[in-house]
């Protein structure tokens, strides 16, 4: 059992989008025909009527299960279908009995045939639901338009395949707005000394996402990871404090046997590895504790302590497990990167992965030379790096950071091979997965990243073109991709800064409508 799932933490594969179905149906008390009301002998009649209303909302019913019923985290409710006749009556019956189980409705789907936009408007207006109306043949504009004059938030999507990326954006908002990251913290909560780049104001990125944040002290987290009684902590004296039990070692330890036997190589002693597998623990049960399901954590400011040093760890393994589950855990505390990942993980339902991104050029063979061979052992790019042909050199780009996962195809997926190499290179501690993303070359990526005003979103496509250092250690693992427009690329970044997420799969469109949906501007290169 994954970590994860024994400390039973809310992660974005929980978060369900509770769709509410509403049938609106009108009838005729008398026989009549008129400019908006005609037919011929017992189709004027209210039994033909009544008739059509249930039959209507029969194949409305089904059809949604059968059109959305398949995408997961998407919840289509019981329908409820309101009959009125031909005076338009607006009662706050009505509203009440459309209001059933309010509370666990997320967004509420419109079907009618004609003469419902008032109901549905002082619906909306009294409740504050979202709202979504399928393609019709005339009353999709008619609705969008009544609502979004009013400032009415509401959805309308051209196709069905549209109407589907929209109900998978609108979860990745619900699974943000359910977001709690724990933020280790050691000098500033907001910017570490290597990310002033990352969000300015998480109060800001609060009101606009939902997202929350808790804050904990770097010293506290270090001092808990040692096996001794839990008010013997120095920076937390006679205070008891959450240390790892003699008991949760022996489980450590046994996770750490599991995760050598499934290594295809593992170039690490056990002893080395255990440091690692107990902070992955720590933070799961601290995660548990302050009730968070996301973590970021400030490497550079850790590592200048000298403490990762001393207790021969680092979390990039951490980072790693946990991403494999659904809680996301992102490097340097760069918490714009951290909620780029919790978006990408929840419109694709797999593991996403974030590092330093860089501008690539090919050399007079075509093979891929990174600009900058900081934190590279001296022949390691020329020893790994493929031979690509045909790039254009300006639209090739490399993410690289020691934590790649197994699951980049998909939480319930198979997991993928890897190995086991050290973070460090002369005292080989600190535990790192080991990808190879040169077995992925031509699969689809998509990519994202928040900017730090909260107002602007990278989103790209990209193709895999390679990879590099399985074989390293330290933040050498990396992937190269392509993208279609290498400059655009580049200037978006210039806007969102240095780490980019990205999952495997084209989520380019959702990824859009998600961040329409919490009012970003998309810096879409497609």
């Amino acid at each position: 059992m994954k970590l994860a799932e024994q400390f039973h933490l809310r992660n974005n594969r929980d978060v369900t989008l509770n769709v509410r179905p509403i049938e609106i149906g009108l009838y005729h008390d008398y026989v009549f025909e008129g400019p908006c009301r005609f037919g011929r002998g017992d189709e004027l009649t209210r039994e033909h009527d009544m008739m059509v209303i249930e039959m209507k909302a029969k194949n409305d019913e089904k059809m949604l299960h059968e059109q959305f019923g398949d995408i997961p985290g998407v919840n289509i409710m019981d329908q409820i279908v309101i009959r009125r006749d031909e005076t338009f009556p607006l009662t706050n019956a009505m509203l009440e009995e459309m209001a059933a189980d309010v509370e666990d409705v997320d967004l509420y789907l419109f079907n009618f045939t004609v003469f419902g936009a008032d109901l549905a408007i002082a619906f909306a207006q009294k409740y504050g639901k979202p709202s979504i109306i399928l393609p019709t043949p005339n009353n999709d504009a008619h609705m969008s338009a009544a609502f979004r004059g009013r400032g009415l938030e509401m959805h309308s999507p051209a196709t069905i395949e549209d109407a589907r990326k929209t109900l998978v954006a609108l979860r990745a908002r619900k699974v943000m707005a359910n977001t709690r990251a724990m933020v280790v913290v050691r000098n500033n909560s907001v910017h570490p000394v290597t990310n002033y780049d990352s969000f300015l104001d998480h109060f800001d990125v609060t009101r606009k996402l939902g997202t929350s944040f808790t804050y904990y002290n770097l010293h506290e987290f270090l001092d808990q990871l040692h096996i001794v009684p839990p008010d013997s902590n120095p920076t937390l004296p006679g205070r008891k404090a959450d240390n790892i039990t003699e008991e949760e070692q022996a489980t450590i330890e046994a996770m750490v046997d599991e995760f050598m036997a499934g290594a295809t190589t593992c170039d690490m002693d056990r002893e080395k590895i255990i440091p690692s597998m107990r902070a992955h623990y720590l933070v799961n049960k601290l995660l548990a504790k302050l009730d968070c399901n996301a973590f970021a954590a400030p490497c550079p400011d850790m590592c200048a302590t000298r403490r990762l040093n001393h207790e021969q760890t680092t979390l990039c393994l951490n980072h790693t497990l946990n991403n494999e589950c659904g809680v996301c855990s992102a490097c340097e505390q760069d918490v714009s990167a951290l909620l780029s990942m919790v978006a990408l993980s929840a419109v694709s339902q797999s593991a996403p992965y974030m590092g330093n991104t860089v501008p690539v050029k090919l050399d007079a063979n075509d093979e891929l030379r990174i600009k900058t061979r900081i934190m590279f052992r001296p022949n390691s790019c020329d020893e790994e790096t493929p031979r690509l042909a045909e790039q254009e050199a300006d639209a090739i780009m490399s993410i690289y950071h020691a934590v790649p996962n197994r699951q980049f195809k998909g939480y319930d997926a198979e997991p993928a091979s890897y190995d086991i190499r050290p973070f460090a290179m002369d005292g080989r501690w600190g535990a790192t997965v080991r990808y190879d993303f040169k077995r992925d070359i031509g699969e689809p990526i998509t990519l994202a990243k928040f900017d730090p005003t909260c107002s602007k979103m990278l989103i790209a496509r990209g193709t895999v073109v390679g990879g590099i250092g399985e074989r390293d250690e330290n933040c050498s693992e990396g992937v190269f991709f392509s993208v279609p427009d290498g400059r655009a690329f580049r200037e978006a970044t210039m806007w969102t800064g240095n780490h980019t997420a990205l999952v495997y799969g084209d989520w380019f469109e959702e990824m859009v409508l998600f961040a329409k949906s919490v009012g970003l501007e998309p810096l879409a290169v497609g």
